[in-house]
């Protein structure tokens, strides 16, 4: 009875953002994101008489839920181009930490530190579609790909042996993936993103959205 319940609730939302955006002439998507990044930085605690500096290296990976809209600008026979927003909101986890921490006269080696914040992401990109770009793309296609890339605004703490400090940073993102499906019921998005960190550091992040 509950699994027959939460699936009409689910239909009812699917076919309310649906008719939204079929009415508007905005694209949305909803689904998940997973990402992964190695980074490297410096983190500092002080007192009024002392101060310890760690040097760190650590693994973040962050997993939440992306509610995407998108509109075409220019639309053609066989594509468009468009500018959309998928953002994100959702936790990030950090492991495999290991820093050198100086306190102004001896180095200590600091290991296994691990947590979890809150993270969000609030990109605007844009993207050449070909094929299928559209989930009001009443066509006969039921493959497409895009290619594209904007800046995104990310943000979460992450855990070090001096304490939590701030990950956060507006990068450049490029990005692509493929969508599928013959009607908006059963259209989906798979895409790619890569995401240049302002320290050199780089966060790669695979994302699926049912098209709404």
């Amino acid at each position: 009875m509950q699994k027959s319940l939460l699936s009409c609730v689910l239909f009812l939302l699917t076919f309310h953002f649906s008719s939204f955006s079929q009415n508007r002439g905005v694209d949305q998507g909803f689904g998940l994101l997973g990402s992964k990044a190695d980074i490297s930085g410096l983190a500092r605690y002080r007192t009024d008489s002392s101060f310890i500096d760690a040097d760190y290296t650590m693994r973040v990976k962050q997993i939440g839920i992306v509610y995407s809209i998108r509109k075409d600008l220019i639309k053609w026979r066989w594509g468009s181009v468009s500018v959309g927003s998928p953002m994100m909101l959702g936790v990030s986890f950090t492991n495999r930490y290991r820093s050198i921490d100086f306190d102004g006269t001896k180095r200590d080696t600091i290991t296994g530190k691990k947590g979890g914040h809150l993270a969000f992401e609030i990109p605007i990109v844009a993207d050449l579609n070909i094929g299928l770009h559209s989930a009001s793309d009443d066509s006969k296609r039921s493959l497409g790909i895009y290619v594209g890339g904007g800046y995104q605004y990310s943000y979460t703490k992450i855990y070090t042996s001096v304490g939590k400090v701030p990950f956060d940073s507006f990068d450049p993102v490029l990005r692509a993936g493929i969508r599928m499906g013959k009607a908006w019921e059963t259209r989906w998005s798979l895409g790619f993103n890569m995401r240049g960190v302002s320290s050199g550091n780089r966060t790669y992040s695979i994302h699926w959205l049912k098209e709404l």
